[in-house]
């Protein structure tokens, strides 16, 4: 298929519509907002610690897991917000 159709992806296919941007903001700044606030606790020192982990350790898998969750829902807000037959998600 790809062979004989071949396979081009124009700047209409990489540019995001006005919705799309504001809710990948959206997440972006709540995500900044959540890592902010515990580096906020690690730097106080009241931090709640994840069991078998240090400060350090539980600050890392924290953020770690904060932005995974906005890539993850910024993911799912393109898949849902661009055409099916846009060419980077075929």
């Amino acid at each position: 298929w790809l062979g004989q159709r071949g396979f081009s992806v124009g700047i209409d296919d990489v540019t995001p519509g006005a919705f799309l941007k504001s809710e990948k903001a959206k997440v972006v700044t709540k995500g900044y907002s959540d890592c902010d606030a515990r580096i906020a606790a690690y730097k106080k020192g009241t931090l709640a610690l994840q069991p078998g982990c240090d400060a350090e350790q539980t600050l890392e898998a924290e953020v770690l897991g904060i932005l995974s969750t906005v890539r993850e829902t910024s993911g799912n807000v393109c898949l849902r917000e661009l055409p099916k037959h846009n060419a980077p998600l075929i």
